[in-house]
């Protein structure tokens, strides 16, 4: 049996730390690309990292003849320091990305957007997430999957205040998120990529979109 082959974008993140090491400690997958700014500390024999010009991917386009391409590319507003910076990482980017992906043929094409996610949203950061939900739906690309999740919490090598607020009320208080408030729950970082990781196997065609109650109930 042929194992599968698998690009990851965002490596670095939360998200996409704990999908690569899903990735690379799977049986199922025979090679795993990232692609990276500056290179990781992270070895593997399945493992190759290849440093980019996010602005220039198209010299790349080879690296994403595989079966499934993950973008776990984002960033803040903090972070970007400015909405176009914003954009560019979190529309512009991950739209070029899954040209690429459509160009080189890829079964599945898996990226991480937000909860609230709508291009008529009066509020930026969702009004981006959801016109790159839009330019992805008009891709032909046989699987298309959509992650909405809520807060992310985990390790993250960054302090930033409203996650640890919120990941201590949702283990201390667990009663705040329950009934109509349950899909405001924050999700652990290791739940998307597990959950990203499981619908990459199951090889299925179309578009899906999983909101965060959804993607805790993706099982293998």
């Amino acid at each position: 049996m042929n194992k599968r082959t698998a690009l990851v974008l965002g490596a670095s993140g939360l998200v996409g730390q704990e999908l690569t090491q899903l990735l690379l400690n799977s049986k199922q997958y025979g090679s795993v690309t990232i692609l990276v700014r500056k290179p990781l500390q992270l070895e593997h024999e399945k493992l190759q990292q290849q440093q980019v010009d996010f602005s220039n991917l198209e010299a790349h386009k080879e690296l994403f003849a595989v079966d499934d391409v993950f973008s776990c590319l984002g960033t803040t507003i903090k972070k970007a320091k400015t909405k176009e910076n914003f954009k560019k990482v979190d529309y512009e980017y991950t739209v070029q990305v899954a040209h690429l992906a459509e160009q080189q043929g890829v079964q599945n094409f898996l990226v991480i957007s937000s909860m609230g996610a709508n291009a008529k949203s009066i509020f930026f950061y969702s009004r981006v997430k959801g016109e790159m939900e839009e330019a992805l739906q008009k891709l032909s690309i046989k699987g298309i999957h959509i992650f909405r999740p809520t807060l992310l919490v985990g390790d993250r090598e960054e302090f930033r205040f409203g996650e640890k607020v919120a990941e201590k009320a949702s283990a201390s208080m667990p009663f705040l998120f329950k009934g109509s408030l349950e899909k405001y729950r924050p999700i652990q970082a290791k739940e998307v990529a597990k959950g990203m990781y499981t619908v990459a196997l199951r090889n299925e065609s179309g578009l899906h979109i999983y909101n965060s109650e959804q993607i805790t109930m993706i099982q293998e």
